[in-house]
């Protein structure tokens, strides 16, 4: 019977430990977001409104964004179906740009340089010249660290 329950521990530790598709660059970089608009009357869709905040970690597949407030032209940043473009700074003048969708949103107990929330996000949409920099610079980041 111990061996029954440690062979259960054993995988359960295994699933629960983490269960992330790709590991995790612990790194702040600077980025602005805002909620994606319609194009207007004249072809344009800049908006108006947006958050400056920074990451807690990126991945292939998402990111940890670190940012002051929860809501943004009055509606809830975290809520369900809100998409968000987040253009995120790479330094050295390489600014790359996303579409991500809220996966989880946490108020923190203590804030981190200004910022009180914490939106897991997961990327939908990218450009491939834009991902292909971001990749790259995870690459080089998980190999240095």
């Amino acid at each position: 019977m111990p061996e029954l329950i440690r062979s259960v521990v054993s995988r359960a530790r295994t699933y629960f430990h983490d269960r992330r598709q790709s590991p995790r660059l612990r790194v702040r970089l600077g980025f602005r977001l805002s909620i994606p608009r319609p194009l207007n009357v004249n072809g344009s869709n800049k908006p108006k409104h947006f958050l400056i905040g920074h990451t807690r970690d990126i991945s292939a597949n998402g990111l940890a964004l670190l940012v002051p407030h929860a809501h943004l032209n009055g509606r809830h940043l975290a809520a369900d179906g809100c998409s968000l473009d987040v253009r995120l700074d790479l330094g050295n003048d390489a600014t790359i740009q996303m579409l991500v969708v809220p996966e989880r949103y946490e108020h923190l107990d203590e804030g981190e340089l200004g910022c009180a929330y914490l939106i897991g996000a997961k990327i939908v949409k990218i450009d491939e010249a834009d991902q292909n920099r971001y990749l790259s610079y995870i690459r080089e980041g998980l190999a240095t660290a």
